[in-house]
């Protein structure tokens, strides 16, 4: 078994990005929507927020968001097979959420969003499995990385249109966020360790 800081670090982002798809992930919040509007008005009359703002670090808003009622609000599991539970309640925040995460007019299903589970588990597996070839390491590494910024591009893209349809993020939605950002990045490390290691025995051996 793998003890040193590096894997121990990565399977805490691992076990965090999984813990997280079952927490509440987005919720329903009518009484915002007198806030939402105000900010929507003011994000219109300052411009762009930029890259780092938008695809990599938080809002003060979206901090604040996610301690307003962590605990209320679907998972990610719950987007995902919500819809087929045939619940009222669950169709309309399928509806909903599919404004931010899925398409405006086709409103799809978001089953793809088991990929965030699934990818965690191929970063756990690459970092408790001997004889991972740093290759793969990588390509996991860069689906983590690819899948963190499809998701913060889907959410940034559509920020007015959450905004106005009164929904807010919660705590699960950016612990899996960044538990796959750090996974990737330590996959990335590894990958990179593993690569000079093997490049030091060959000139070793030569």
């Amino acid at each position: 078994m793998r003890t040193d800081f590096v894997h121990l670090a990565g399977k805490f982002f691992a076990l965090l990005t999984v813990i997280c798809f079952f927490l509440p992930w987005v919720r329903v919040s009518p009484d915002a929507l007198r806030k939402n509007t105000m900010e929507v008005v003011k994000n219109l009359a300052q411009g762009d927020k930029g890259v780092g703002r938008t695809l990599i670090g938080m809002r003060a808003e979206e901090w604040q968001e996610i301690w307003a009622d962590p605990a209320d609000g679907f998972s990610g599991f719950q987007l995902v097979f919500g819809a087929a539970s045939g619940t009222p309640r669950m169709k309309a925040q399928q509806e909903l959420a599919s404004v931010v995460l899925g398409g405006k007019e086709k409103r799809p299903l978001l089953g793809w969003l088991l990929l965030v589970p699934i990818l965690a588990g191929l970063g756990w597996g690459s970092l408790i499995l001997r004889g991972v070839p740093p290759s793969l390491s990588a390509l996991v590494s860069l689906m983590l990385i690819g899948m963190y910024f499809v998701l913060r591009w889907k959410i940034a893209d559509a920020y007015t249109d959450r905004l106005l349809a009164q929904l807010q993020l919660g705590p699960g939605w950016w612990g899996a966020l960044y538990g796959m950002l750090g996974l990737a990045v330590v996959c990335l490390f590894v990958a990179l360790r593993k690569h000079g290691g093997s490049y030091s025995s060959k000139i070793k051996t030569f």
